[in-house]
Protein backbone atom coordinates (compact mmCIF):
# COMPACT_ATOMS: atom_id res chain seq x y z
CA UNK A 1 0.00 0.00 0.00
CA UNK A 2 2.26 2.73 0.99
CA UNK A 3 5.65 2.70 -0.25
CA UNK A 4 8.80 4.79 -1.19
CA UNK A 5 7.95 7.68 0.83
CA UNK A 6 10.43 8.48 3.83
CA UNK A 7 7.45 10.49 5.43
CA UNK A 8 4.48 9.54 6.66
CA UNK A 9 1.53 11.14 8.69
CA UNK A 10 -1.48 9.26 9.76
CA UNK A 11 -4.53 10.43 11.62
CA UNK A 12 -8.36 10.53 11.82
CA UNK A 13 -9.83 12.76 9.51
CA UNK A 14 -11.34 15.29 11.87
CA UNK A 15 -14.71 16.73 11.43
CA UNK A 16 -13.80 20.47 11.05
CA UNK A 17 -12.33 18.98 7.37
CA UNK A 18 -15.34 17.64 6.30
CA UNK A 19 -18.12 20.12 4.07
CA UNK A 20 -21.82 20.24 3.65
CA UNK A 21 -21.65 17.10 1.34
CA UNK A 22 -20.32 15.20 3.72
CA UNK A 23 -16.89 14.45 2.53
CA UNK A 24 -13.52 16.22 3.18
CA UNK A 25 -13.08 19.43 1.58
CA UNK A 26 -10.58 19.78 -1.23
CA UNK A 27 -9.09 22.59 0.56
CA UNK A 28 -8.11 20.27 3.56
CA UNK A 29 -6.30 17.99 1.42
CA UNK A 30 -3.48 20.61 0.28
CA UNK A 31 -3.23 21.91 3.89
CA UNK A 32 -2.27 18.47 4.63
CA UNK A 33 0.28 18.19 1.93
CA UNK A 34 1.15 21.53 3.13
CA UNK A 35 1.25 20.33 6.65
CA UNK A 36 3.94 17.38 6.14
CA UNK A 37 5.37 19.42 3.32
CA UNK A 38 7.11 21.84 6.40
CA UNK A 39 7.54 18.79 8.82
CA UNK A 40 9.72 17.39 5.99
CA UNK A 41 11.77 20.86 5.15
CA UNK A 42 12.02 21.12 9.22
CA UNK A 43 12.90 17.45 9.85
CA UNK A 44 15.40 16.96 6.95
CA UNK A 45 17.22 20.40 5.90
CA UNK A 46 16.99 21.22 9.90
CA UNK A 47 16.40 24.88 9.17
CA UNK A 48 13.35 27.30 11.09
CA UNK A 49 10.43 27.24 8.58
CA UNK A 50 10.72 31.25 9.30
CA UNK A 51 14.17 31.68 8.88
CA UNK A 52 16.19 33.41 6.83
CA UNK A 53 16.49 31.17 3.91
CA UNK A 54 13.98 28.76 3.11
CA UNK A 55 11.09 27.98 0.40
CA UNK A 56 8.44 29.25 -1.46
CA UNK A 57 5.48 27.24 -3.36
CA UNK A 58 6.23 27.96 -7.30
CA UNK A 59 3.99 25.20 -8.49
CA UNK A 60 0.90 22.74 -7.34
CA UNK A 61 -0.41 19.94 -9.40
CA UNK A 62 -2.83 18.03 -7.28
CA UNK A 63 -5.68 15.18 -8.78
CA UNK A 64 -8.28 13.85 -6.39
CA UNK A 65 -9.27 10.59 -7.19
CA UNK A 66 -11.96 9.09 -4.17
CA UNK A 67 -13.63 10.82 -1.25
CA UNK A 68 -12.79 10.61 2.28
CA UNK A 69 -15.30 11.15 4.99
CA UNK A 70 -15.46 11.63 8.72
CA UNK A 71 -13.53 9.64 11.10
CA UNK A 72 -11.69 7.86 8.06
CA UNK A 73 -7.86 7.11 8.97
CA UNK A 74 -5.86 8.19 6.65
CA UNK A 75 -1.92 8.23 5.92
CA UNK A 76 -0.50 11.11 3.66
CA UNK A 77 2.84 10.14 2.53
CA UNK A 78 5.48 12.82 1.21
CA UNK A 79 9.36 12.42 -1.13
CA UNK A 80 11.31 14.53 -2.08
CA UNK A 81 11.16 13.01 -6.20
CA UNK A 82 13.62 15.58 -8.08
CA UNK A 83 16.40 18.01 -6.96
CA UNK A 84 17.18 20.97 -9.94
CA UNK A 85 19.35 23.99 -9.62
CA UNK A 86 17.04 26.62 -7.89
CA UNK A 87 13.82 24.30 -6.85
CA UNK A 88 12.87 20.67 -6.11
CA UNK A 89 10.17 19.16 -6.70
CA UNK A 90 7.72 16.83 -4.05
CA UNK A 91 5.46 13.59 -4.16
CA UNK A 92 2.52 13.53 -2.36
CA UNK A 93 -0.34 11.01 -1.67
CA UNK A 94 -2.97 10.41 0.28
CA UNK A 95 -4.55 7.06 1.38
CA UNK A 96 -7.65 5.76 2.99
CA UNK A 97 -6.45 3.36 5.38
CA UNK A 98 -9.96 2.17 6.12
CA UNK A 99 -10.11 1.57 2.11
CA UNK A 100 -6.77 0.31 0.94
CA UNK A 101 -6.82 2.63 -2.05
CA UNK A 102 -5.18 6.14 -2.80
CA UNK A 103 -7.54 9.04 -2.70
CA UNK A 104 -5.63 12.03 -3.95
CA UNK A 105 -2.04 12.51 -5.30
CA UNK A 106 -0.48 15.77 -6.03
CA UNK A 107 2.98 17.42 -6.82
CA UNK A 108 4.78 20.32 -5.69
CA UNK A 109 7.76 22.28 -7.12
CA UNK A 110 9.47 24.32 -4.17
CA UNK A 111 12.03 27.25 -5.08
CA UNK A 112 14.63 27.65 -2.48
CA UNK A 113 15.46 31.29 -1.35
CA UNK A 114 16.95 33.87 0.67
CA UNK A 115 14.06 35.83 2.14
CA UNK A 116 16.71 38.60 3.64
CA UNK A 117 17.40 39.73 0.40
CA UNK A 118 14.22 38.35 -1.05
CA UNK A 119 15.86 35.85 -3.85
CA UNK A 120 15.79 32.59 -5.25
CA UNK A 121 19.09 30.58 -4.51
CA UNK A 122 20.98 27.68 -5.75
CA UNK A 123 19.13 24.48 -3.09
CA UNK A 124 22.47 24.56 -0.81
CA UNK A 125 24.59 21.52 -0.71
CA UNK A 126 23.66 20.47 2.86
CA UNK A 127 20.07 19.90 1.94
CA UNK A 128 21.00 18.43 -0.98
CA UNK A 129 23.01 15.78 1.21
CA UNK A 130 20.34 16.26 3.97
CA UNK A 131 17.71 15.04 1.15
CA UNK A 132 19.49 11.95 -0.36
CA UNK A 133 20.54 10.28 3.25
CA UNK A 134 16.86 10.70 4.50
CA UNK A 135 15.13 9.55 1.01
CA UNK A 136 17.67 6.47 1.40
CA UNK A 137 16.83 5.84 5.17
CA UNK A 138 13.52 3.97 6.63
CA UNK A 139 10.20 5.54 6.55
CA UNK A 140 9.50 8.06 9.61
CA UNK A 141 6.48 8.82 11.01
CA UNK A 142 5.31 12.30 11.53
CA UNK A 143 3.33 12.92 14.87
Amino acid sequence: MIGGFPLLWTFTVPWSDVDMLQHVNNVAYIRWIETIRCEYFTRVMREPINGERGMILAQLDFTYRQQLRYHEEVTVGCKVSHVGNKSFEMSHEIWSRDHDYVVALGKTVLVAYDFRHGNSIRVPDEWRSAIAAFEAGPPQNYE
